[in-house]
């Protein structure tokens, strides 16, 4: 498997970061996971085949990671290059993501969402999974951030990779990561805010020491980034590889 990075950001506009959004290749499939500001670009940007992407896997509904979806819809209307007829695009989500999409029609436009190739939309309960690629499967489980907020673990040929999307701390999401060969977490804040369902420094190094991930990506941060300084933070309470996250970055699973 191959990870690049679309968007390291969040909502707070960043010269150097996207909101969040990643793409993933494999054998049989190239999944987009969430869809947020300035990502469809970067798909372009950083040369991939955006226009063969066979899934689109959205972790919650807050704009940071949902808010080009029309704009995607949008590209694949009037930006495609190549022809493509028969490979049909899987939009992955939680329950409501129905509501949403009939929301941008309503919004926009059906016409936007006509387009020459199959669309297909299944919405995913904590706990279900469904087979993607050339033997591949994609399973979802709950994270404490929104109503329907999911956290996501792709395998591959006995690889595999999780993204937590939004998360505040939680046990079940380690179980859930166990042994990946590579997570990707957000990162929001320094320390720990209470009340707010966003994961800090030493909750991300907790999460990644329980799972026994081999390698951590850290993402999504609220605060200006010392890349030493935060990796230095993290090793002290995971003792596997951390990767800090960057627009553009590359890297295989």
């Amino acid at each position: 498997m191959k990870l690049t990075i679309l968007g390291s950001g969040t909502v707070v506009p960043d010269g150097a970061r996207n909101s969040a959004g990643y793409f993933v290749e494999f054998s049989g499939a190239r999944v987009m996971l969430d869809c947020g500001a300035g990502t469809v670009h970067a798909l372009s940007r950083y040369g991939l085949p955006w226009e063969e992407m066979t899934h689109l896997f959205i972790s919650h509904f807050h704009v940071d990671h949902a808010g080009e979806l029309a704009s995607l819809f949008f590209a694949f209307k009037w930006g495609m290059r190549a022809s493509r007829t028969e490979t049909p695009l899987t939009l992955i989500g939680p329950q409501g993501l129905d509501r949403v999409m009939d929301g941008l029609k309503h919004a926009f436009g059906e016409r936007l969402f006509e387009t020459e190739f199959p669309v297909h939309l299944r919405m995913l309960a904590p706990g279900e999974r469904i087979e993607i690629g050339e033997g591949g499967r994609l399973c979802v489980a709950k994270t404490p951030h929104t109503e329907e907020s999911l956290a996501v673990r792709i395998e591959s040929q006995g690889r595999s990779l999780c993204y937590t999307g939004d998360t505040d701390y939680s046990e079940e999401l380690s179980r859930f990561f166990n042994k990946a060969d590579l997570l990707v977490s957000e990162c929001s804040f320094r320390e720990r805010r209470e009340g707010v369902a966003h994961l800090a420094v030493k909750d991300v190094a907790k999460i990644a020491a329980d799972a026994e991930v081999a390698r951590l990506v850290v993402t999504h941060f609220y605060f200006d980034v010392d890349e030493r300084e935060l990796k230095q933070e993290l090793e002290s309470g995971y003792s596997g590889e951390v990767v800090i996250g960057r627009d553009g970055m590359s890297i295989e699973v």
